[in-house]
This record gives structure tokens, sequence and C-alpha cells, in this order.
């Protein structure tokens, strides 16, 4: 039986998941949607993309899973991209849904048309 974690984006929870929930179950699958600290119902926890990285790695090892299909879908393609590499052989495949990819030494805004400036001014036009 595959094991899908499904990680969604910044701004949504585990909730994000519950369409696919019952097909992935109904095929006989194991589902565990994830929240990632800071986000919805976690918005009170510390929060960072490493933080975001270890939330994966210690689902998967709290939970004892193999054959692990990781899913990330918009920002949190990067926090799983670099879960994959620490969660070894209990490791089947990483899905990106309509994610960013991590490239070695790409930064998470690198592909955006505007990049850093982008982020920049949206961050100045909105008190911080």
């Amino acid at each position: 039986m595959t094991q899908f974690v499904l990680v969604a984006g910044a701004w949504l929870g585990s909730w994000a998941w519950r369409d696919v929930e019952p097909v992935l179950r109904a095929a006989g699958h194991g589902v565990h949607p994830l929240t990632l600290s800071g986000l919805a119902d976690k918005q009170e926890a510390a929060a960072g993309q490493q933080t975001h990285v270890q939330d994966i790695v210690d689902e998967v090892e709290r939970l004892g899973l193999r054959d692990v299909v990781l899913v990330g879908h918009s920002y949190a393609g990067i926090p799983v991209g670099q879960a994959a590499g620490r969660i070894g052989d209990r490791l089947a495949r990483v899905v990106f849904v309509d994610s960013n990819v991590p490239a070695d030494g790409a930064s998470f805004v690198s592909g955006w048309p505007d990049g850093r400036a982008g982020v920049e001014a949206a961050i100045a036009a909105n008190g911080g």
C-alpha cells in the first residue's frame, strides 16, 4: 500500500486535500494530509522553510511510513523536495502539484516573473 503524505501550499492547511483523500483511500492507499507549522490551524507555531522540511520528515517518522509518496502543492514543493532527500529509502516518489520544484542554488522566487524585486515590493506595500 502506498502512503501519501499530502502537503498543501502556503495559506492552506490539510483541509485542502479533502476531495483527494477519499479517492486515494478508496483505492486502498494510506493518506496523511499535513498542515505545515505557522499555517491554518497551526498559525501559532513557529515557522520557516527548514521548520516545514522538518514537519514533513517528522510526520513520516512519527507514523513509521514506508513506500511514501510526498505530494507538494505550490510553495510546499520546496520543503517536500528537501524532505525527500532526508527520508531515504522510505521514499517511493515525489509529486509536485502546480508547484515550485526545488533547484540547487536557486531561491523559491527565482522562477517568478518579478523574482525577488516583486516579493520585496509586495512586502513593503503590505507593511512588512
